[in-house]
This record gives C-alpha cells, structure tokens and sequence, in this order.
C-alpha cells in the first residue's frame, strides 16, 4: 500500500470515528450539557455506578441492599457489570469526580463509529466501492431505532455488538482464517449476551442465527469467486453455532445468577398477557411510513432515516423490468417482510405466533424492538443492488441498459414525491379524516425553530435529492466525484435533523453524578440503593411480604418473643390477627425452644445492636442481649443468606414472613451475615473453564514449542488467577461503615393496634385509574409501600406518600372490634398540599357504613405527632383517614391505641 492509499484509508476511518459526535453535536461529552435522558439517565447510569462502586470498595457484589428492597446483583442487569466497556469507563478520568455521563456518552458515540468502520470494512471486503461502503454502513448504523436504544443504555450496546458479531460471522465465511474468525465469533457473542439488555440480546442472537443462515448463499451470489453448496454450507454453520454456543458459556457468568437468581423469582416479568405483549404498537402507516416520512413512525418501532432503504422494499420492481433476483436476495427480503409483519403485532400473526412458541419471547413486549435487527439485512440488499451488473432490456426495437439501482433509485423517488404529494392534499388541504387516522403526527421537539411542517418538508427535500444524486451518480460514466460528495453530504444532513428532532423525546439536562467520596458517605448514613429500580424488578419474596404484611425497617433488631409457625402463610396470618414489636413468627422453630426464650426473655429491660462491618455481600453485627433471643435481619429471604453466632455456624430461620432471624445467645455476640449465590459460583466456574479450554485449544492446535508452554502458562494464570480474584473479593472488601445501632424497647402495656395491620388505599389514591398499563403498572408496585405507615417505624422521612389525586383516603383494618381511644399521625412532610385540611377520621364495623367521628385542622406539629383523643373509646374494626380537595396523604406513621391499661400511649 503507497502512502497515498494510506492516507486514504486512514482519513476515512477518522472521518468514520468523528461521525456520530457530528451527528449528536447537541451532546458532545464534556463539552454540551444536554443528553439523551429517559431511562438512560434513570437506570442503566445508577445501577453501573452502584455495581461498579462496590467493586471499586473491593469486593464484587453478588448483593444489592435496597434494590427493589434488597435483591441479587443480577437484577441490575442494565448495570453491564460484565460488559468490558463498564471497566474501561470506570477507569477514564472524571468517572468518578460527577462525570460518569460525559464518560458513558463519549463510549457509546465511539462505539457507534467502531461499528461503522467494521460494516465499512466488510463491504469493501466483498468489493464493493469506497463511496458505496461509506453510504450503506453509514445508514445502517445511523437511524431512528438507535434513539430508542440510546434511551435504553445498554440497548444501544446490543445493538452495535450485533452487528460486530454479524460481521465477524460474515467475514469469517469470505477469509476462513484458522483462529481469528472464530475467536472473534466467540467474543463477539460474549459481549452481546453481556452487554445488559435481555430483550436486545435475545433480538441481537435471533439476528445473528438468521444472518448465519443466509450469508453463505448471499456470499455467494455477490461474490463469484466463492461458491457454495448446501454442504459446505452444512459445515460453515456447526462451525460458527459452536462458536456461538462457546460465547455463550463464556457468559455463563452472566446468564445463570440472571435466570436463577432474578428471572425465576421476579413473578412480574413473567406470565404477562398478550395485550401487555403488544404495548407502544405503531399503526399499520406509522411502519409504513419508516421508508418515506420518517418522523411520522412511532418511536418503539421507527427504523427510517435515509430515503435510500426503500429501495431495498420495492426490490419485487426489478421483476417488471425482467431481472434475475438471486434466491438468497430473495430470502433475505422475505425475512424482512415477516419481521415488518411481526411489528405489526396482533394485526398479524406473525408476532403471535412467535409470543407463544418462540423460547422467552411470552416475556418481552413491543413488537416494534425486532426491527432492531433489520438495519443488517436492509445492509446486504442495499449491498446487492449498487453491485449488481447493469441488464439489457429490449422494447420491440429499443434496446436498453439498466442497473437495478438505477431502477430502483428512479421508482423511490416517484414513490416519495407521490406519497407526500398524497399526503399533503388528503392531510393538510382536504383535511380529509382518513388521512387523520393514517397519519399520525409522532412529532417532537423542535430544529432551528422551525415549525413541524418545514421540517418535514426539508426530510423529504433532502431525501428526494439524495436519490437524484444516486440516479445521476450510477449513470454518469465519468470520473467526477460531485454527485457522490452531494450523496454524502446530503444523507448526513438529513439524518442529523431526523435524529436531532426525534431526540426531543428525550433531550435532558446532564446532571452532576456523585462522587466517590459522596457514594461513600451515603453508604455510612445507609446501607441502601437511593433509585427507583424500575417496574417489575422486586422479586415474589418482597411482593408477597409488601402485599400481606411489611418489609422491616430496622436493619437488624432483636426479639424477645417466639411464635412458631409451620409455613410462610400460616406467619402472614397469625401476624394479621394479633402482632407486636418485640415478636418474631418462626418457621421450623420448636415450641419447646419458642416457649423457653420467650419465658427466658420476658422480663428483659436492655438490647442493643450495633453494625460494625457493612459491605454488599457481608455484615457483621455487634449484639448485647440481656437474655437467649432471637436476632433478625432485614433483607428479603432467599436462602442465600449465611450466619455465624461468634464463629460458628447456626441455622438461618425464615422469619415473621420474609426476614431472617438466628438464635443468640445471653450477653454480647458477634454475628455475621454472607451471602452466597450458587448460580454465580458455576457461571463463574464455566466462564472461566471455558475460557480455559478454548485457550489451552489454540495453544495446542496453533502452537508448538517454548510459545505453546508460555500460552498455556497465561492462560492458567488468568483463567485460574480470575477466578481466585473474584472469590476472594466476595467477603473481604473495605468496611464501608455505615452506621446502624438499634436499641430494644420492651413491650408497652397499650400496645400499638395498627402495627402490622392489614391496611390500602382508596381508589382515587391507587392507580386503578391509569389506563396506560406500563405506568399502571409501575405505580401499582408503589402503592405496595403504603404499609409503612403501619411497620413501627415513625422517624422523619421513612413513611409513604400517595400521588396527588382528589380526596385522597387511607384505610386500615383492626382485624377484629377494637376500643379506640387514641389516634397518633406522625407527619414530617409539610405543604399545602400535603395531608390538605381537613383531615376527616372516620370508622366503621363492616367497612360499608361509616362514622365521621372527627376531624383535624391544625397545622403539621414539629414537636411530635398529631393526636386524636376521644372523649370515650370507640369500638370500630375499621379506620379511615380522609384528606381534602387535591392533596397527597403522607405519613410516616400511624398509630393506634385503646384505652391505657395504667399508662398513657407513648408521646
């Protein structure tokens, strides 16, 4: 290669890389303080800074406290803790100094130029021209699906390395090199399964197999020189599925905690219907109109952006013009068909079909997501038509030459120029209803200040003159590069105003993210995940503890007071009838031993408990107990949670539900907690044996000498070394120090009659009302919480708070008929609207008939709660608590007493 070609080649690689910043000029890292926001900025960025701040701490989390109310790391799987780039991120300067969005942005950019260049290169390995492998790699990484992505995080990271992986199956098949085509299968496949979004890998995997399927006939057709039967073709597929299937045990590490730990218990993501399944359906004219009016398609499913792909739908023209289409031409425009009929959704059954058949598909939904995958197949038709070789075409004594380009450039632009034409009588001069319910106006956000109409106008403008300046380019004989500069410059210009105004559903500001230091000093306040984790990501354990009783709001306490049970459901019970502070409900615990602790500790005055080691998988608590007792710990019951009683090991007890609880002895004890997940051992095991294997394969097949001990050498070292490094990091990071001290408080004579007690919303507080089902959804799993307002718990800050709705009212069940002479409401929210006077108290027998028996109109109390004292006690079953006009009902705690035995309630 001469300098010059050299140069070339080089200078469109840079230009290659520097493109997406071009096209996202509104967000360029460190420099814009806009973003793409959404879900981007409200869980893939948190739950990566969670994770990965735990390992930087030294120790890998298999554990994240406060997640969903405490759950397996692997339910952060947007977190990408596996994801090689995560690290690299982790380690660029301002990650860890507020700037972990700049560094995140700046990476996924990049990533989209990286795969840029890998398509580029690919097509100019299959020969086609510089200017043409420039343009269709450019379209096919660069349209409207990648916001939608983007919006996701890690989506967006499936999405570029389903691409590597396609190409590296491609390529292998063009240069069948011994090592290098299928060690990049395996990574490449690797990193997709990893990268963090299931529903994306899933698509990325469907994807590749198809891509595998047809590229050696497509190969083929397009090259002559590469021949292929169905028995070669038999051979190039059980290669390439072992390489798969070899990425995917390397992702073993990934995939079993993830089906183990988190799919098997999260009964939300599974078993859904399939109305759920076809949530953010575009209209039939909304998919339609990806090819022609980009910015009119539904953002779930949009895949436009350049006028050209629709040369790739209309391929069945060439047909009337008498030219020959390879059957692998044909194949692959007939997969696109089906996945064009799978978004469409239940208008079809295509999509019905694959939701009940196809493995794991019942569990995603939008159909629209699979059109991720049609910008590769849209890629290898766009690749055939520029490089097929010109025909000629007689009319009685007319004879022509014609390229399919040519042919198929010249009908898109009729077809736009008649659509929009269509459009614009029918929509805007006619106003025409039709049109109105065909065309959607999916608009966004603004460019320039322009109005809609002006946008759109100058899409198709720039759309109708990229064809133009194909026509001219693939009939001029010439040597001028014009019209191929224009084409380029042309489809840049109009797919950084496509992807410019969409965005507008998602520009948001940056935000500074906290620091290290910041991190730190949270996690000595509390032990706990500070986001929102998302719908459906609290296991069934904490849904089924949220809906029939609480979670326990100290993070370890002692009990004094044993009741055995026989199983969960008998607790719940038990618990609902009848339950105080100081009592645990045991499961597997004899009466004998419940009997002798609770005589044991009955007269106990002092406890106290204090963490002294705090890190995600691994606690340590320092406990003094007047008398044997039992200790319980917080966190959701999986039976993953480990305990040792002063050195030795002891049985871990489900407790009160949910929790978990271990016999301790009278006097101080240190008690220690781990967790320990089986599923991350052996995917870690497999990972790291597979990893192994394929090494110690190279090294003997491709090695020999002093080079193939030294390979074999590494390869233990790092399979073996890496393995060590994580298992020694699970329980021996830094102490994160948090503090936590919990002091026992015997059991009053009045007890609290609301503590623990079966309690709901009204329905204008809950989201029975909401009809779109995802935010239905979300805000259902919100209103669980609402049993904080009976778990005991009353400082500032660790109750509930409904959404804002119309007189909104709360409702809690005594159980059975009880004499009510006290009523205490812990508020520290404050505001006008916030518990809006007046708060009407009304109680009932039966729930059906009540009796408005008081009200509260004096401002929220600093000093302590508000109290409702009834002259005489009042025997009701059932409490409401009303708020008035447009409010939000918030309480920290509520509390109920009956008449004092021989002392007051407690102030």
């Amino acid at each position: 290669m001469n300098l010059f070609a050299f140069t070339k080649k080089t200078s469109i690689y840079c230009i290659i890389v520097l493109l997406p910043f071009l096209l996202f000029y509104w967000m360029i890292p460190f420099i814009s303080n806009m973003t793409i926001g959404n879900d981007y900025l409200e869980f893939p960025i948190k739950q990566q800074m969670e994770l990965l701040f735990s390992i930087k701490t030294g120790s890998f989390p298999l554990y994240v406290p406060g997640f969903a109310s405490g759950h397996s790391s692997s339910a952060l799987t947007l977190g990408q803790v596996f994801y090689p780039v995560s690290y690299l991120a982790s380690i660029l300067p301002g990650y860890w100094e507020g700037k972990l969005i700049d560094v995140n942005n700046f990476l996924k950019l990049l990533s989209l130029g990286l795969a840029q260049m890998v398509l580029f290169a690919f097509l100019r390995k299959i020969k086609l021209n510089m200017l043409f492998s420039f343009i269709i790699s450019l379209i096919t990484v660069y349209n409207l699906r990648i916001l939608d992505l983007y919006r996701y995080g890690p989506a967006l990271d499936a999405y570029t390395t389903h691409f590597l992986l396609c190409i590296a199956i491609g390529w292998y098949f063009v240069d069948p090199r011994k090592w290098i085509g299928p060690l990049c299968i395996i990574g490449t496949t690797y990193l997709l399964v990893v990268s963090g979004h299931p529903q994306m890998m899933y698509y990325g995997l469907l994807g590749a197999g198809l891509f595998t399927l047809i590229i050696p006939f497509f190969l083929s057709d397009i090259l002559h020189d590469k021949q292929v039967d169905y028995k070669t073709a038999l051979r190039f597929w059980l290669k390439v599925g072992f390489c798969i299937c070899l990425g995917i045990m390397l992702s073993s590490v990934y995939i079993l905690p993830f089906y183990f730990d988190f799919i098997s218990m999260n009964i939300d993501r599974l078993g859904q219907n399939y109305g759920w399944a076809n949530e953010g359906l575009d209209t039939f004219m909304g998919t339609v109109n990806n090819f022609i009016l980009p910015l009119r398609s539904e953002a779930h499913s949009a895949f436009g952006g350049s006028s050209l792909i629709l040369m790739a739908a209309i391929l069945p023209v060439l047909l009337l013009f008498k030219i020959k289409i390879p059957r692998s031409v044909w194949a692959i425009w007939g997969l696109l068909m089906i996945m064009f009929l799978y978004i469409q959704g239940p208008r079809t059954p295509v999509h019905r079909l694959a939701w009940e058949y196809l493995p794991l598909a019942s569990s995603f939904r939008v159909p629209g997501r699979i059109s991720m995958i049609m910008p590769v197949f849209i890629m290898l038709l766009l690749a055939w038509i520029v490089k097929e070789n010109t025909y000629s075409l007689k009319l009685r004594r007319l004879s022509l030459t014609l390229r399919p380009l040519s042919i198929l450039a010249c009908t898109s632009l009729l077809l736009i120029i008649s659509y929009y034409l269509l459009y614009i009588t029918g929509y805007h001069i006619f106003s025409l209803s039709i049109f109105k319910d065909l065309f959607h106006p999916y608009t966004a956000g603004y460019f320039l200040n322009m109005p809609f109409l002006w946008i759109e106008f100058i899409v198709i403008i720039l759309g109708i003159v990229s064809l133009i300046a194909l026509v001219i380019y693939s009939v001029r004989t010439g040597a001028t590069r014009a019209p191929g500069i224009l084409l380029i410059v042309v489809i840049v210009v109009q797919m950084g105003i496509v992807l410019k105004y969409r965005a507008a559903f998602w520009i948001e500001k940056k935000y500074e993210s906290p620091t290290f230091e910041e991190m730190q000093k949270q996690k000595r306040i509390k032990l706990d995940y500070l986001y929102y984790p998302g719908g459906g990501m609290h296991s069934s354990v904490v849904n089924i503890q949220l809906k029939r009783s609480f979670m326990e709001p100290f993070l370890g306490k002692i009990f004094t007071r044993v009741i055995p049970v026989d199983s969960r459901d008998d607790a719940y019970k038990r618990m609902e009838r009848n339950r105080l502070p100081q009592e645990v409900f045991i499961e597997g615990s004899g009466p004998e031993k419940a009997r002798a602790i609770t005589d044991g500790a009955k007269n106990m005055k002092k406890g106290t408990v204090k963490l002294v080691y705090s890190s995600f998988n691994r606690m340590e608590f320092q406990v003094n107990s007047q008398s044997p007792a039992f200790f319980g710990l917080s966190y959701p019951y999986t039976g993953y949670w480990s305990a040792w009683v002063n050195g030795e090991r002891v049985r871990v007890y489900r407790a009160n539900g949910a929790a978990h609880a271990v016999e301790i002895p009278a006097g101080k004890s240190l008690i220690e907690f781990r967790y320990w997940s089986n599923a991350s051992f052996w995917g870690m095991v497999i990972s790291c044996a597979t990893f192994a294997i394929i090494g110690f394969f190279v090294c003997f097949r491709g090695l020999s000498g002093l080079p193939r001990i030294t390979g074999i050498i590494v390869i233990l070292i790092i399979s073996t070394g890496g393995f060590m490094i994580w298992y020694n990091s699970l329980y021996t990071g830094n102490n994160l120090e948090t503090e936590y001290t919990w002091t026992y408080t015997p059991s009053p004579k009045t007890p609290n009659l609301a503590y623990g007690k079966k309690n709901w919303l009204g329905y204008s507080a809950t989201s029975s009302h909401w009809q779109f089902p995802w935010t239905k959804w979300h805000y259902q799993q919100q209103d669980l919480y609402v049993s904080r307002f009976v778990d005991g718990d009353y400082s500032p800050g660790s109750g509930f708070s409904t959404r804002p709705s119309d007189n909104p009212d709360w409702f809690l069940d005594l159980n059975r008929i009880q004499r009510i002479k006290t009523i205490l409401l812990f508020e520290s929210s404050q505001g006008q609207s916030v518990n809006a006077r007046p708060l009407y108290i009304a109680l009932s027998n039966d729930g059906n008939s009540w009796s408005n028996v008081g009200s509260v109109i004096s401002r929220v109390r600093r000093d302590g709660p508000t109290r409702i004292v009834f002259e005489r006690p009042q025997a009701a079953r059932y409490i409401r608590i009303k708020a008035s006009g447009k409010s939000i009902l918030s309480f920290d705690e509520v509390e109920v007493y009956g008449p004092p035995v021989d002392s007051p309630p407690p102030q």
